[in-house]
């Protein structure tokens, strides 16, 4: 079988550290950073080289960090140019930030949860209890018997003797039958498990939540098709917005503690942010900027968000 040529590139400096490169060379003998192929610009690639080396850390996550707050669409702009070697892997940044959020989010939830479960007004059907502005955690109630820890002795025995389909039939008579669907598992993993839906929730999310990545990469797409850029690009910049995003939610947890951070706060930082980084990254005029952020982050509450979560019950509900 005949080897596979090696593949050849033009000479000149390393796009990482300027060091002088020749025609043969596949990796920069000053810094080790690889040259850029085309089988290194795919969704697939991203992913593997980062699940690859993820335990790996150095001083290159603390020199990220910095620009990533300060700098909007700065780290985007130095990973295109190809300095990927000074900074950690968009998707690896979004995954330790994002299981770092997941991880404080349960200890900064558990007094909440306590107060929440000591008190949950009477409703008809399903229906949202408090104001916790968290990007999955809600507390939920049924009718007469809360979705929380508090409930799950007095339905279990309830349960136990006249069986799920009866209960909610006894319970919720005029809800639709995919209603009742949704109510039967929510029961059987208060029973099964011992959990409440929020805290089903919470765990599903920190699974799925890399799914949003994508989506927001095709509105950018959608939205600059006549920058003609690559779907890699966008999913860089993506990357790099929604670990800024969680970084911000890692940050006012912690605030939380001595002060409370309102939602309001945390939702102006995040879009004045976003609007400097696609400012400088698509480099456009201020007001175009303007009106294309506002129109993808109106699409991506209409579609994104929406799918997200639906497809979030839909897991947690089926998996536990």
């Amino acid at each position: 079988m005949p080897e596979k040529p090696k593949p050849q590139h033009e000479p000149g400096p390393c796009l990482n550290c300027g060091h002088q490169l020749w025609v043969n060379d596949l990796f920069c003998h000053q810094c080790g950073q690889k040259r850029l192929e085309r089988e290194d610009l795919s969704f697939s690639h991203l992913i593997g080289e980062s699940f690859f080396d993820y335990f790996h850390f150095d001083s290159k996550f603390f020199r990220t960090i910095l620009p990533l707050i300060y700098k909007p669409g700065w780290l985007t702009l130095e990973f295109m140019k190809g300095k990927r070697r000074s900074y950690v892997e968009p998707f690896k940044l979004f995954l330790v930030i994002s299981i770092i959020y997941f991880i404080l989010l349960p200890f900064s939830n558990e007094t909440e949860k306590k107060e929440s479960d000591k008190v949950m007004p009477e409703t008809e059907g399903v229906q949202k209890v408090g104001e916790k502005a968290d990007l999955v955690h809600i507390h939920y109630s049924l009718r007469n018997v809360p979705v929380s820890r508090s409930g799950q002795d007095s339905m279990r025995m309830e349960v136990d003797s006249i069986g799920i389909q009866r209960y909610v039939d006894k319970h919720f008579p005029k809800e639709s039958p995919a209603t009742k669907f949704f109510l039967r598992h929510v029961c059987k993993i208060m029973i099964s498990r011992g959990q409440s839906l929020g805290t089903v929730l919470e765990h599903t999310a920190s699974k799925l939540i890399f799914l949003l990545i994508p989506v927001f990469a095709l509105l950018l797409k959608l939205f600059y098709i006549r920058r003609k850029r690559l779907y890699f690009e966008h999913l860089i910049f993506s990357l790099h917005l929604h670990a800024f995003f969680f970084l911000v939610l890692i940050l006012s947890l912690l605030v939380e503690v001595f002060i409370p951070v309102s939602f309001f706060l945390i939702m102006t930082v995040f879009l004045v942010y976003g609007f400097i980084a696609l400012k400088r990254y698509y480099s456009q005029t201020f007001g175009k900027t303007l009106s294309k952020m506002f129109l993808i982050s109106l699409s991506y509450l209409i579609i994104g968000l929406p799918l997200f979560f639906g497809l979030l019950i839909i897991v947690a509900l089926l998996t536990y």
